[in-house]
């Protein structure tokens, strides 16, 4: 499989203004909604925002966990959800190492980035990019940023807040 790409963002450039978030769930639900976006940003200490986003991961430990099959990978290595097969159990959820899948709270199925591009367009800090484990490496020589997302892996990792 080629390198697949995904939505990264720099948490020492992103403001936290959540424009992401909202842009997202106004682009698929028509509504500002956190609880019906795809992406989530995550506050870990002032000043220091994370956007989440899934990062379609090669292994993919949300597709093996889901028992109705919703989940698979497109073509181009994109990992999404049939809303026919989708059951909401949540087992992709509880599967996910990034807290990067959510259950739509009007539909009960499972939502995740699909990696459209809508957030990175809209970012007014420049903080979001669509990038790929090689290229994070080489924007990240010095490895700052992944460092900050391993120092705060608990608390963008661990459980989902209430929204």
């Amino acid at each position: 499989m080629s390198e697949l790409k995904f939505v990264f963002g720099d948490p020492q450039v992103c403001s936290g203004c959540m424009i992401c978030v909202n842009v997202c769930s106004m682009y698929y639900f028509k509504v500002i909604s956190p609880t019906r976006s795809r992406v989530r940003v995550v506050r870990a200490e002032p000043g220091l925002d994370f956007p989440l986003f899934c990062r379609n991961c090669e292994d993919a430990p949300c597709i093996d966990a889901c028992p109705s099959a919703a989940l698979s990978r497109t073509s181009k290595g994109i990992v999404i959800v049939n809303n026919n097969k989708c059951d909401g159990t949540g087992e992709c959820v509880e599967a996910c190492p990034y807290n990067a899948i959510h259950i739509n709270p009007d539909t009960g199925k499972a939502i995740k980035c699909i990696q459209c591009g809508q957030c990175v367009d809209r970012c007014p800090a420049d903080a979001l990019f669509m990038t790929m484990k090689e290229d994070l490496a080489k924007r990240d020589k010095e490895g700052r940023m992944m460092a900050l997302y391993e120092k705060h892996k608990t608390e963008l990792y661990g459980e989902e807040e209430d929204y």
